[in-house]
């Protein structure tokens, strides 16, 4: 199966990516574009979330054509594991990258985007590998309410008591992003495989035999459930993208099944696909996209230009002030970087797209 509106969709998540990581070191953002520090949702809060259901949906459908081909369980679980490793270690590249100054290395942070993208796959990989679909339902269910049972037996509104950071600065030290915590630290990776795993499910239903219309249908009416429970839950577990609350995973991978919905039924119905065109470029390379970008990101903010009176400044501040400062409000001028940062990735994945050249993990 081959649904254009995945694609798309998944593109659609890395353009928000891209946009919410080329504001961040820039003191202006738009609200919605901004990450909540603590309890809380905005719209950069469901982009990560919709990415993993998007491998959730991929993942099943990728499986189930590898065992249609004679693969064995053995020869998947090996396939997950070097998928999952890769990630990782491409995450702790980007971490070290461009490798000064020598901070960056013997501070290295661990956790990352890529890592727990990683680590999460694999988990919910092999999870899903040999368990039928209601049992992979009551994982879900168990994973989530257990994980919200251990948590509120510690402090759950300072970052640095709760349990995630003391599990975090055991294992890792001060190789994690805030210190004392991290928002991408080890044992939140638990219910963010569980976002991949409800879009395992997912993908489990959109292979399904049903009509189109019906499999949207069942998707937007999943979707709109896991919204309903995950704003009933948020009352005594607030949404919270740090800790990746259970009350989130659930709220935003209904989101996202919600917005798949809608991508499916303007796309795949109604044929509405022209407009589509600039996502399903990066869509159809996420990895070049992501890498690509971060490392450019990484270079504009660490190599720097020293002036006459002996400061220095990154290059990601001069282009900033000189292209987009000079004449923009700040949270305008914020916006504008990033949205040529993204058109500028868009002309340089074009030709990608085009020869048919596709970078997998």
């Amino acid at each position: 199966m081959r649904l254009q509106s995945l694609d798309i969709f998944r593109g659609i998540t890395i353009v928000a990516m891209l946009l919410v990581n080329f504001q961040d070191s820039f003191p202006a953002i738009y609200p919605p574009l901004a990450h909540s520090y603590w309890d809380g949702c905005t719209l950069a809060d469901t982009i990560f979330p919709a990415f993993l259901f998007i491998i959730g949906v991929t993942l099943h459908i990728s499986l189930s054509g590898r065992r249609a081909r004679g693969a064995t369980d053995g020869e998947l679980a090996r396939q997950i594991v070097r998928r999952g490793a890769i990630f990782i270690l491409l995450g702790l590249f980007l971490s070290a990258f461009p490798f000064f100054p020598a901070e960056r290395l013997t501070e290295l942070r661990i956790p990352g985007v890529l890592q727990r993208i990683g680590a999460a796959y694999m988990l919910a990989a092999l999870l899903s590998l040999r368990t039928t679909a209601r049992q992979q339902a009551l994982i879900i269910a168990a994973a989530l309410i257990g994980y919200w049972l251990v948590l509120r037996r510690y402090p759950l509104d300072d970052p640095h008591r709760t349990l995630p950071a003391l599990v975090d600065r055991a294992l890792l030290g001060g190789h994690i992003a805030r210190k004392g915590w991290d928002a991408m630290g080890v044992l939140a990776t638990l219910p963010a495989a569980m976002t991949v795993m409800l879009g395992g499910l997912a993908g489990r239903w959109l292979t399904t035999t049903a009509g189109l219309r019906a499999r949207i249908a069942g998707l937007l009416a999943a979707g709109a459930a896991g919204i309903a429970l995950g704003l009933l839950w948020s009352r005594v577990f607030p949404w919270n993208r740090s800790l990746y609350s259970s009350s989130f995973a659930l709220f935003t991978a209904g989101v996202a099944a919600v917005v798949l919905a809608a991508c499916m039924w303007i796309v795949d119905v109604q044929r509405w696909q022209r407009w589509g065109a600039p996502f399903l470029i990066f869509g159809a390379n996420p990895i070049a996209a992501y890498v690509g970008s971060t490392m450019m990101g990484h270079l504009l903010y660490f190599v720097t230009s020293t002036g006459d009176d002996g400061a220095r400044t990154s290059a990601l501040q001069i282009l900033y002030t000189r292209l987009f400062a000079s004449w923009l409000s700040p949270l305008n001028a914020s916006l504008a970087f990033a949205l040529a940062a993204v058109t500028l990735w868009l002309v340089l994945l074009y030709p990608l797209h085009r020869r048919g050249i596709f970078l997998r993990v």
